[in-house]
């Protein structure tokens, strides 16, 4: 009887935990949320699905590789008229499963769920502009940098904001994504600021729009492409205030050394053969990017 009592309590404590993990990463605090699964994984059981993450020969045996992507952030992904996901980390994604013989299967993700897709392996490799950092670098593992990227902040025209500086006096109210670089940037440069956390760029910038927020900041080389082109009350961009928001790879289980060194050697033949550069200009326009 008490074995089983023991077990019961156990399967409690497991799946508190488990909620824990998943409330952490809603809220953008990725790096305690995977440091919690991690040690949960000694000690429970989880279901059928979780933490089965693949190596790279049970990826070759299956004859797929799952590629996580975030469809809410073209150019990186999107859907196109015939409601196809394209974009520069499908293209990226394509290259790197034929490259390792495999078919390429798209798992769409969004930027508080993706670290644990891939640590719950739901998803092989993941892309969806993952910034290097060092929270994220104690519990996965990064490639070899793809590009570089720029924070800009972005104010509605009807916005009181007019400079980043406004946002540092905690009298105006933020918009960010949760668990993007951006959220934890911003909490730093502007504690008093009251900050709205949405799961979507897109829920993001509709907020905005809605007069729910005064400013949004985050990488502009793709949260750009999500500005509308209204010329009654255009919106405003500000650059400059901020050093390179950091590199962006492919986010990959850190156990797996031979699939970490496989996608580095890929990454590496597409800078030499120019193929990295030419996907970065269909979708970016330019090559700065890949440089």
């Amino acid at each position: 009887m008490s074995s089983l009592t023991d077990k019961a309590a156990q399967s409690v404590r497991c799946d508190a935990g488990l909620n824990r993990c998943r409330a952490l990463f809603r809220r953008g605090v990725a790096a305690r949320a995977a440091v919690l699964f991690l040690s949960l994984l000694g000690s429970c059981a989880f279901g059928p699905g979780m933490a089965q993450a693949r190596d790279l020969d049970a990826i070759r045996a299956s004859g797929h590789l799952n590629i996580g992507v975030e469809p809410g952030l073209p150019p990186l992904a999107g859907y196109d008229d015939h409601n196809r996901l394209v974009g520069y980390d499908l293209d990226v994604g394509s290259y790197l499963a034929r490259e390792l013989r495999v078919e390429p299967r798209f798992v769409t993700v969004t930027s508080s769920g993706r670290i644990l897709y891939l640590l719950t392996g739901k998803v092989d490799v993941v892309l969806g502009g993952l910034t290097r950092t060092a929270d994220r670098e104690a519990v996965i593992a990064f490639s070899a940098p793809l590009y570089r990227e720029s924070f800009a902040a972005i104010m509605p025209g009807f916005s009181p904001v007019q400079h980043f500086a406004d946002l540092t006096t905690g009298r105006f109210r933020l918009v960010e994504v949760r668990g993007s670089t951006a959220v934890s940037f911003m909490r730093a440069q502007a504690p008093r600021a009251a900050m709205l956390a949405l799961d979507t760029y897109e829920d993001a910038m509709r907020a905005l729009a809605q007069g729910r927020g005064d400013a949004l900041v985050d990488v502009i080389d793709y949260v750009g492409h999500l500005v509308p082109q209204d010329p009654r009350s255009p919106w405003r961009i500000e650059r400059g205030f901020a050093p390179s928001a950091g590199e962006d790879g492919i986010g990959m289980n850190p156990r797996d050394r031979e699939l970490i060194a496989e996608v580095n050697r890929i990454i590496e033949a597409m800078r030499r053969s120019g193929a990295l550069r030419s996907i970065d200009k269909r979708w970016f326009g330019a090559d700065t990017h890949s440089e």
